[in-house]
C-alpha cells in the first residue's frame, strides 16, 4: 500500500470517534499540491470591492498552509463589513451571521466585540436575537424566515460560543416526517450535515437533561443513517458539492460502526480527482471541501492557536492560456413557469465553445428581451437567478428558478455550468 493510502487510511478510519483530531497527518506531496490549488483559487478570489465571503475565510484559517498577509486583509475587510451592515441596517440573515461568528473564531477574534469604523458590535448577541427570531417564525408559521440550513449554522456557531440554543427545529420526531431535511422530494444532505455538526456540539460541550439528551441521540442517528443513504457507488454522498460537509459529519460521528456502511478513503480520492477537473474551481465550493481533505471539521475552530500558523502558502502569478479562435456550440435554451404554468417558451442559441449557463441566457435575453428578459444577483456561490421573464423567485411563496439540464437538476450554478452542443437548458419557475 502507498504512503498515500497509509496516510488515508488513518485521518479517514472511521471506526473509531473522531480520529480525524488525534491522527492529523499530512498530505502526501501530490494531494497537498491539489489542496493547495484550491487554497490558491480561494485566496486569488480576494478582492477588497467584493462583499466578504466568511465561508472562504473559514476554510483558510482551518488549512494547514497559510498566507497570512491575504487572510489578515480579508478578516479585517470581513469585520469591517459586520460592522457597516449592523450600522446601516443592511441585509443580514442569521446563518451568514452565524458564518461570520466562525470565520472570526478561526481566527482568533472576539465575536462578540467586532471593531471596525470606529465603531463595535456584538455579533454573538446578533446571532442570538436572530435565531430566536427564527425560532418565532416556525411557532407562528410553521417555517424559518431563512431555511433549516442557516439554523444548523447559527445552532453551531452559537454552541462554540458556549451559548446554549434551542434546537428543536432541528430535532427529528420518529413519529412524524421531517420535512426540513428535504428540499422538494430531495434530501437535503448538506443541511443534515450542518445540523448533525450543531447538535454534536451541544451534546458533547453542553450540559443536557436525560430527556434532552435522548432526542439529540436520536436526530444524531437519523441524521448520520439518511446521510450515509444518500451516498454513491463513486463515494459522493449526496452531490459532490455537498461532500465536503457529508464528510465533516461522519468525521465527528461518535458511532462505532461507520466504516462498516462508509469507505471514507473512497470519498476522498473521488474529491481528489474531481479536482483537476475544476469542479470545485468556484471558490466557495472550494471551501466546503477542503477542510474534509485536511480531515478538519467546523468544530475545530474552538481552541484554534493561531499564532502556530505557519506563512506558507505561496501564491504563483497567474499564467493566461494561449487563445485560439473559438468554435460555437448551440443549446435549446427553454424558460417556465413550473408552478402556475402560464408560460414556457424555447429558443434556440449558439455561443462560443466554454461558454457558460449565464452566456446562453444572456445571448437568448439579446435575441428576444421580451421573452427571455432575466435578473441576477450576486451570492456566495456566484451568481444567482432572481427573475425571469419578470416573475421573480419569492422567499413567501418559496418559489426559486431552477436550472435544469434536460429533465435533470444541475449541481452547479449559472456562473459555473458550461453547456455542451445541442444540450438542452432549462430555466424552470419550482416549489420547495
Amino acid at each position: 500500500m502507498s504512503s498515500a493510502k497509509n496516510l488515508h487510511v488513518q485521518i479517514c478510519n472511521c471506526s473509531e470517534a473522531r480520529l480525524h483530531v488525534d491522527a492529523k497527518h499530512a498530505l502526501s506531496e501530490s494531494e497537498q499540491s491539489s489542496v493547495t490549488y484550491l487554497l490558491t483559487k480561494m485566496i486569488n478570489s480576494y478582492s477588497p470591492n467584493d462583499i466578504p465571503n466568511p465561508s472562504i475565510v473559514l476554510a483558510l484559517r482551518l488549512a494547514t498552509h497559510h498566507n497570512l498577509k491575504t487572510e489578515k486583509e480579508m478578516i479585517k475587510n470581513l469585520k469591517e463589513d459586520a460592522v457597516s451592515r449592523v450600522q446601516n441596517n443592511k441585509t443580514f440573515t442569521s446563518g451568514t451571521v452565524a458564518l461570520y461568528v466562525l470565520a472570526l473564531q478561526a481566527s482568533c477574534s472576539d465575536s462578540r466585540n467586532v471593531s471596525a469604523l470606529n465603531s463595535s458590535v456584538d455579533l454573538v448577541d446578533l446571532l442570538q436575537r436572530k435565531y430566536n427570531e427564527e425560532l418565532e417564525n416556525i411557532k407562528n408559521h410553521k417555517y424559518p424566515i431563512t431555511n433549516y440550513y442557516q439554523l444548523g449554522l447559527d445552532v453551531l456557531a452559537l454552541c462554540l460560543q458556549n451559548v446554549k440554543p434551542d434546537v428543536f427545529p432541528l430535532l427529528v420526531s420518529p413519529d412524524c416526517n421531517p420535512t426540513q431535511y428535504y428540499f422538494g422530494s430531495q434530501y437535503s444532505v448538506d443541511t443534515a450535515s450542518v445540523a448533525f455538526l450543531g447538535m454534536t456540539c451541544v451534546k458533547d460541550s453542553i450540559d443536557l437533561n436525560f430527556t434532552e439528551h435522548k432526542k439529540i441521540n436520536s436526530s444524531l442517528l437519523y441524521l448520520k443513517t439518511n446521510i450515509l443513504m444518500n451516498r454513491q457507488i463513486n463515494g459522493i454522498i449526496g452531490n459532490i458539492y455537498s461532500t465536503g460537509l457529508a464528510m465533516q459529519a461522519l468525521f465527528v460521528s461518535d458511532e462505532l460502526n461507520t466504516s462498516l456502511f462508509w469507505n471514507c478513503n473512497q470519498t476522498v480520492y473521488k474529491a481528489l480527482a474531481e479536482i483537476p477537473s475544476g469542479t470545485f474551481d468556484n471558490p466557495m465550493a472550494a471551501s466546503q471541501i477542503t477542510p474534509a481533505l485536511e480531515g478538519m471539521t467546523y468544530l475545530d475552530v474552538r481552541g484554534k492557536n493561531c499564532s502556530a500558523d505557519q506563512d506558507n502558502l505561496i501564491i504563483s502569478p497567474t499564467v493566461l492560456a494561449s487563445t485560439s479562435p473559438p468554435t460555437s456550440i448551440t443549446v435549446i435554451y427553454t424558460v417556465t413557469d413550473g408552478v402556475s404554468n402560464t408560460f414556457s417558451n424555447s429558443i434556440n442559441v449558439t455561443v462560443p465553445q466554454g461558454s457558460y449557463f449565464l452566456n446562453v441566457m444572456e445571448k437568448a435575453q439579446e435575441m428576444d428581451s421580451a421573452t427571455f428578459s432575466f435578473t441576477v444577483v450576486s451570492s456566495s456561490w456566484g451568481p444567482y437567478v432572481m427573475s425571469v421573464n419578470g416573475v421573480a423567485a419569492s422567499d413567501t411563496e418559496r418559489t426559486y428558478w431552477q436550472l435544469l439540464s434536460g429533465t435533470k437538476p444541475l449541481e452547479q450554478g449559472v456562473g459555473d455550468y458550461k453547456p455542451s452542443n445541442g444540450e438542452s437548458l432549462v430555466v424552470k419557475l419550482t416549489q420547495y
